[in-house]
């Protein structure tokens, strides 16, 4: 948005915030829409941000550093973390932003364009779905769904209700990322022959002691479709949300969704026919809170017979330090071709000729769409209706893999999967477990 030179918008509109707190009774904001008008090209885009705990918070920093976006409501089941984001808003933006504990509330705003939704991994779907289905735009944190069936219809609601999606994999704005997935893309390696994709692992533990519910959590929201269990300390925190299976798939998604949303940016190999995923993994402590896989080492093969080595970090360093040397990271996705290697990390890279690297366009006509900013590039999507750069089918895409990888070591054999059906080709009754048990009336789908 072009601003006025001759008038500084946030005076201006701190001034109209403090005559509308003088001359109303109880209103929390004043909504932008009073400072331009709802069609006009100044006009902010309207954010609610639904879950403000540690990744909520700093997606909600992130966010106020965009001048086209205001952040005017804020939900989160702690009440102290809501408040405590409140003055995040105002000290960037001198606004009061509404605050809710109950995200439905915040999704009946009319005046909320687009919602970022930064809740624990069970609660993403859900309440995405409903988001969409109250017209608003959608920026959702990764993973995707509890279930395979929740992430189709996460997809099929979002082309229904023709809303812009863009997953929370940060990644896509990585510079030297996007380079290497362009010279991929460009033959630099030749034919693509294989991959080796590798995220951090889990961990084990977690306290199964009851407490008290904290005063200013509601707790029977917080845990929502999941099912009722007792409050411990563990329970609460962001561990809770990533380990326990109650809540997620562990990091095999959580963290696994970066590197492999990397891997299907440069390729479409898991789209062309049945994958077959073979696997095992460790889960340390089954009977404890943190249940969930804390490492795996999982053999995909796409149809047109590229095999991708899928790894927690531990697996991943003695095959992957070798040629990545002083640029291992427990995270990172590599492509091997006929004619040389490529890798890249959230914070490094590496290829068999470093040469490439330093090429800021590479030779060929095949191009990724890309945004240096990747909150900016949410909001322009939403003001200007464009693509977005990390869209719910590639989304789908990505934790499929998860899912699936996760299926093949729980049942120690191969596992076969139908992506253009979407079903489970072997064995048949997997499909039983494409769904989730929700608790309650909360809808997956």
């Amino acid at each position: 948005m072009k601003t006025n030179p001759a008038i500084s918008r946030r005076r201006f509109a701190g001034g109209l915030l403090q005559a509308a707190l003088l001359a109303a009774t109880a209103p929390n904001f004043i909504p932008l829409r009073l400072l331009a008008g709802e069609n006009t090209p100044s006009k902010k885009i309207q954010l609610g941000h639904i879950g403000v705990g540690y990744q909520g918070t700093n997606d909600l920093r992130n966010f106020l550093t965009v001048e086209s976006a205001a952040s005017v409501a804020i939900c989160d089941p702690y009440r102290a973390r809501r408040e405590k984001a409140a003055g995040f808003v105002r000290d960037a933006q001198h606004l009061e932003p509404v605050l809710y504990n109950d995200f439905r509330e915040l999704l009946a705003d009319k005046s909320v364009d687009a919602v970022v939704i930064v809740a624990p991994d069970h609660w993403h779907v859900p309440m995405g779905l409903a988001a969409v289905r109250a017209g608003k735009d959608l920026y959702l944190e990764k993973p995707l769904g509890h279930s395979l069936e929740q992430n189709r219809a996460m997809l099929n609601t979002c082309r229904e209700h023709d809303r812009i999606f863009q997953y929370g994999t940060q990644q896509r704005s990585g510079e030297m990322i996007k380079r290497g997935v362009e010279l991929v893309l460009n033959g630099y390696i030749g034919e693509l022959q294989r991959m080796e994709v590798w995220a951090p692992g889990g961990t084990s533990g977690g306290s199964l002691v009851e407490i008290p519910v904290p005063p200013g959590l509601d707790y029977d929201l917080y845990l929502g479709p999941a099912p009722m269990r007792p409050c411990t300390a563990d329970r609460i925190t962001n561990k809770g949300s990533w380990y326990c299976a109650d809540y997620a798939l562990g990091f095999i998604a959580g963290w696994g969704a970066h590197p492999l949303d990397i891997a299907i940016w440069a390729m479409d190999s898991d789209t062309k026919g049945p994958i077959s995923f073979q696997g095992t993994g460790k889960t340390p402590t089954p009977n404890g809170l943190f249940n969930t896989c804390a490492t795996w080492d999982v053999n995909i093969k796409f149809h047109d017979g590229i095999p991708m080595h899928f790894m927690s970090s531990n697996v991943a360093e003695p095959l992957v330090k070798p040629y990545r040397l002083d640029t291992w990271e427990s995270n990172g996705t590599t492509f091997f071709g006929t004619k040389g290697w490529v890798s890249v990390s959230r914070n490094s890279y590496a290829a068999s000729n470093p040469a490439w690297f330093k090429l800021k366009t590479c030779e060929g006509t095949k191009r990724v769409l890309y945004h240096n900013h990747y909150y900016k590039s949410f909001v322009d999507s939403v003001r200007d209706r464009s693509a977005s750069i990390a869209p719910i089918q590639d989304a789908v895409r990505s934790d499929a893999l998860s899912h699936l990888s996760l299926m093949a070591i729980k049942t120690g054999g191969e596992v076969v999967w139908d992506p253009q059906a979407y079903k489970i080709i072997a064995p048949v009754e997997l499909n039983a477990q494409m769904t989730c048990e929700v608790r309650g009336d909360w809808q997956q789908s």
